[in-house]
């Protein structure tokens, strides 16, 4: 490959897409019916939730033209999670598969909030706004 860069993005059956700048070396995986895409954190995504997904080799520009209104989360050690690009004063919600609210945050001015898990294994929901993504703890 003679590109610079290459982003894989994946289109839901809602409309919303993720998109991933693949820098170093992500791995691409299927596990228990989920689409997983493994670089410096861990995302994952029901396969029966896809529409689609692509690779790209557009500019860093373009892709983020239509991911502008997407947060991201960051992996920053085994037991905190950041929120980025988030609008300022969101709530940030961890919740367990029971409904249980697990821990409540805001994002701040630049719309970034940390989150830090339980000590238990296990699979979360994190709600930013009206968005939500599923959170697993190995």
């Amino acid at each position: 490959m003679g590109a610079e860069k290459q982003y894989m993005t994946i289109e839901q059956l809602d409309g919303s897409k993720f998109s991933f700048l693949l820098d170093g070396n992500p791995v691409v995986t299927y596990e228990d019916e989920n689409l997983v895409v493994n670089g410096s954190a861990t995302t994952s995504y029901a396969i029966s939730n896809i529409k689609n997904y692509h690779f790209t080799e557009k500019s860093e520009s373009a892709v983020r033209d239509q991911i502008a209104d997407m947060f991201y989360v960051v992996s920053i050690d085994e037991a905190t999670l950041k929120v980025q690009n988030a609008k300022a004063s969101e709530k940030v919600s961890l919740i367990n598969v029971n409904g249980v609210v697990i821990s409540v945050a805001s994002t701040d001015d630049e719309g970034t909030a940390i989150v830090k898990l339980p000590e238990q294994k296990g699979v979360y929901v994190l709600t930013v706004g009206t968005r939500a993504i599923k959170v697993i703890r190995k």
